[in-house]
């Protein structure tokens, strides 16, 4: 599904290049829920950035569905880029003037989704997390954990294949982190495809391989 090849990203210093990611090489099967590891600074959000074709500033090859990223045209990869891909942010990115129904509902407009199925989509999201009571609210009357739910919905509300999850608990209290962590659990059961980066080796035991990256490289790569 996603392959990733030699992929370096570094910047220009003065006096030498200083690199982010070194020597990438990552096959990712559908279906999988993967999690990068390792310490701040390491290139677990790069990485991230890069598979989810919001960063085409490095050197490498990248192919999804065996098609070359680096051969499509503007067009082409923004289409794969809305189509594939949601994102969950740690910060959870909601927009503040929105309520809770029109957060979820954002990416289908963007998608030129019919008004009624965007109706039906996000009733069945708002009953699926039990928000049903809280879809006129916004997101500042809301806890961490519920606004991280509406990010959730928002970001699987257009049925991508793989769900990309930036430090998904890390604003999170323990309770908050296990549900949104189940969540992931059934969405992957279902067969979405998750990579997360997490410094929360707990978050790990909910997927099925684990890659540890050190320096920018991948330092361990262990099946669960």
């Amino acid at each position: 599904m996603i392959e990733l090849k030699e992929i370096d990203k570094f910047i220009e210093s003065r006096f030498q290049r200083v690199f982010i990611l070194k020597g990438i090489h990552l096959h990712v099967e559908q279906g999988e829920f993967i999690t990068l590891m390792g310490p701040s600074g390491v290139g677990k959000s790069t990485l991230l950035n890069i598979i989810g074709l919001l960063d085409d500033d490095y050197e490498g090859s990248y192919f999804f569905d065996g098609n070359a990223i680096a051969s499509m045209k503007d067009k082409q990869r923004t289409a794969l880029h809305k189509s594939e891909f949601g994102y969950i942010f740690q910060a959870y990115h909601l927009i503040d003037e929105l309520t809770v129904y029109e957060n979820i509902e954002t990416p289908l407009l963007y998608r030129n989704v019919s008004s009624s199925e965007r109706k039906s989509i996000v009733a069945g999201l708002l009953d699926r997390f039990n928000m049903v009571a809280k879809k006129d609210l916004f997101p500042e009357q809301l806890s961490g954990g519920q606004q991280q739910l509406v990010g959730v919905a928002r970001a699987i509300a257009g049925k991508p294949r793989v769900l990309l999850a930036d430090e998904p608990t890390g604003n999170l209290h323990s309770a908050q982190a296990r549900e949104i962590m189940e969540v992931f659990q059934e969405l992957n059961r279902e067969g979405t495809t998750i990579i997360q980066a997490t410094h929360a080796r707990e978050n790990a035991e909910y997927g099925s391989r684990l890659i540890d990256m050190l320096d920018g490289k991948i330092a361990q790569d262990t099946r669960l």
